[in-house]
């Protein structure tokens, strides 16, 4: 699973890198009210790793990471204008 985060993290950085992207934007839910069933379905998927490594990633680089609050994300619309509550988790 580490070789997998590795290799996922890379590709990320390698795409901005291409791409002359110099911020991640890393939406985060600390707190996930799924249920228990849902939970254990996604416990297996190291977030967390993924995206402490892309955080390295992006220091190693000279990128800008930012980690924001995203359990409100799914009730704002882009296109109706409306706007988020700046939350930073930093």
């Amino acid at each position: 699973m580490q070789d997998a985060i590795h290799k996922a993290a890379g590709k990320v950085i390698d795409f901005c890198l291409h791409h002359s992207i110099g911020r991640i934007v890393f939406g985060w839910n600390k707190e996930c009210g799924l249920g228990k069933v849902n939970n254990q379905n996604f416990v297996f998927i190291p977030t967390g790793r993924f995206k402490e490594r892309i955080a390295q990633l992006c220091q190693h680089y000279g990128m800008e990471f930012i980690e924001v609050e995203e359990a409100y994300s799914s009730q704002a619309s882009f296109l109706d204008g409306d706007e988020l509550q700046p939350f930073n988790l930093k």
